[in-house]
C-alpha cells in the first residue's frame, strides 16, 4: 500500500484523534494515489500513523460511511470500487437529487447563499487557473455543497454528500484529461455553467435551474464516457498529474 499524503507529518506529531488520518486517507482516496480497490491493511496504517487501532478504525468507518471505503468482515477494509456499476448508479441518483436540490435551491436561496456559492465559485475559477486539480475539486464540490444546503432539505442534502464523496473521484480524473482552458474547452464551460448556475439563483429561476443541473451533468458524464472509451480498466490505472502540468522550459 502506497503511503498516503502527509502521514509522515502526522506520524511525527504522533497525533492520536482519527481526523488527521481520515484527512489524509481521503485525500489519497480522491486523488487516485489510492486505487479503488487498494487494500488498506489495518496494522500498515497504525505503524504508518504511529496510532493505536482506534483512531485508524473511526476514520476507516468514517470513510466507510461516505462510500469511499468498503469494510467486509474477516476481510478488513479496501478502497471503494468505481467500476461502470458504481459509475452508472451515481449518475443515475445525481441526475435526479441534482435536479431537485437546484428547484428547491432556487426558490428558498438566501443573500448569504448567493454571497457564499459566488465566492466559492471564484475560487473554483481561481483554482482553475493555476491548473490545481485537487483544490479544483475540493472547490468544485463545495460549490455544489452550499447549493443543497441552500435547497433548505436535509434529507437531499445528506444523500447528496454521500454522492458527492465518489463524484470527487470521477472530477480528479475528469479535469486531469481536460486541464486545458481554451475557449471552448471542457473546464471553460464548466465554469460558464457554474456562473449560469449562480443566475438561475439569483433569478429564482428554477427552470433554468433544473436545466442548467442536466447540462452541468451531462458534460460530466460525456467525458467519462471519453475516458472509458479505452476501456473500464482506465479507471484503475489512471496517473493523476497534480503538479508541474506547465512544459519544462
Amino acid at each position: 500500500m502506497n503511503k498516503p499524503a502527509k502521514a509522515d507529518a502526522f506520524q511525527k506529531a504522533n497525533r492520536r484523534s482519527a481526523v488527521p488520518i481520515y484527512d489524509a486517507l481521503r485525500r489519497s482516496i480522491i486523488s487516485m494515489e489510492l486505487k479503488p480497490g487498494a487494500d488498506l491493511d489495518e496494522k500498515s496504517l497504525v505503524a504508518m500513523f504511529g496510532v493505536s487501532r482506534t483512531p485508524v478504525r473511526e476514520a476507516l468507518i468514517r470513510l466507510a460511511a461516505e462510500g469511499l471505503v468498503d469494510i467486509r468482515l474477516n476481510r478488513g477494509a479496501s478502497v471503494a470500487s468505481l467500476d461502470l456499476q458504481v459509475l452508472q448508479s451515481i449518475f443515475e441518483a445525481g441526475d435526479l437529487i441534482e435536479k431537485a436540490i437546484m428547484r428547491l435551491a432556487c426558490l428558498r436561496r438566501t443573500a448569504d447563499d448567493l454571497r457564499d456559492v459566488e465566492r466559492i465559485m471564484h475560487e473554483f475559477e481561481d483554482d482553475m487557473g493555476r491548473k490545481d486539480i485537487p483544490a479544483m475539486v475540493e472547490s468544485n464540490s463545495r460549490f455544489h455543497l452550499r447549493i443543497a444546503e441552500a435547497s433548505g432539505n436535509k434529507y437531499f442534502l445528506d444523500c447528496y454528500r454521500r454522492i458527492l464523496a465518489d463524484h470527487e473521484r470521477i472530477a480528479q480524473i475528469w479535469y486531469a484529461h481536460n486541464i486545458v482552458l481554451t475557449t471552448g474547452s471542457a473546464n471553460s464551460i464548466i465554469a460558464q455553467q457554474h456562473r449560469e448556475i449562480l443566475e438561475a439563483l439569483e433569478n429564482r429561476d428554477a427552470e433554468r435551474g433544473e436545466t442548467l443541473s442536466k447540462q452541468h451533468a451531462d458534460l460530466c458524464k460525456d467525458g467519462v464516457r471519453d475516458i472509458l472509451s479505452a476501456g473500464e480498466k482506465v479507471l484503475a490505472d489512471i496517473s493523476v498529474i497534480t503538479v508541474d502540468l506547465e512544459p519544462a522550459q
